[in-house]
């Protein structure tokens, strides 16, 4: 269980890291040069996609590190 909840942390921490550094980088280079309409519907493009990508990565990314630790635990 503990194992479990390291993991999901793990996960949810990449995931915000990753969404965090995606949208200020967006707001900081894009957004000042949309018009209102534009920013609306990227933002609605980023709600489909970019959204579950990054989620899809940290799940990965999670199951990578976790695959690295049970490899390292049988080798000693």
């Amino acid at each position: 269980m503990k194992t479990l909840l390291v993991y999901t942390g793990l996960t949810l921490l990449n995931f915000a890291v990753c969404f965090f550094i995606f949208n200020y980088s967006f707001n900081q280079q894009a957004t000042p040069f949309l018009v209102e309409e534009q920013r609306v519907e990227s933002g609605l493009l980023m709600l489909q996609t970019t959204l579950p990508a990054y989620l899809l990565w940290s799940i990965l990314v999670s199951f990578v590190f976790y695959w690295i630790s049970r490899k390292l635990k049988s080798h000693r």
